[in-house]
Parts: structure tokens; sequence; C-alpha cells
């Protein structure tokens, strides 16, 4: 599924929904093993337990993995929101 081609006619947090519904995840977290879970327009809440393959070098979770998850959250948490970022009114 290709949102920006299947989806597009609809806003963030439809867009995520629609995800959702039909059981898909973004790539990026089919890679890393996370997964939405939780969508509300403005939040949403992700999940994960990371396996061996993201450890880093002396055996803890890489941060790069911290900061991949936490990238995602608040960009779809901005996306599903009704903000209009651009002129920074209510869509």
């Amino acid at each position: 599924m290709n949102v920006t081609q299947d989806l597009a006619d609809l806003d963030g947090h439809d867009q995520l929904a629609a995800l959702i519904a039909a059981n898909r995840q973004p790539p990026i977290g089919e890679t890393l093993e996370f997964r939405l879970v939780e969508l509300e327009r403005g939040r949403v809440v992700f999940e994960g337990s990371p396996s061996r393959k993201v450890f880093n070098p002396i055996g803890s979770v890489h941060g790069g993995y911290v900061a991949t998850l936490l990238d995602s959250a608040c960009g779809c948490a901005v996306h599903s929101s009704d903000w209009n970022l651009t002129f920074g009114a209510r869509a």
C-alpha cells in the first residue's frame, strides 16, 4: 500500500486509520518491528519489542531505534492532527 497513491484523498488521521484497519504498517515499522496500535487526532501510540538485531555493540538497544520510534510517533501525531502547520491555524 502506498499511502500517497492509495489514500491521497484522505486527511492524515484517516490515512493512518486506513492502515490500521487494513492491518498494514508503515515500512519502517516492518523493518524495525514496531507498530502503530492507537490513533486519535494528534495522538498516536506505537509498540514494539526490539530484537537483538537492533542492539548496539555493547548489547543494549541502539539509540537509533529509539530515535526512529520517537520520529515516527511525533510525525504521525502531527500528521493525524487537525492543525494546518503551514498557516498555524486549524484546518
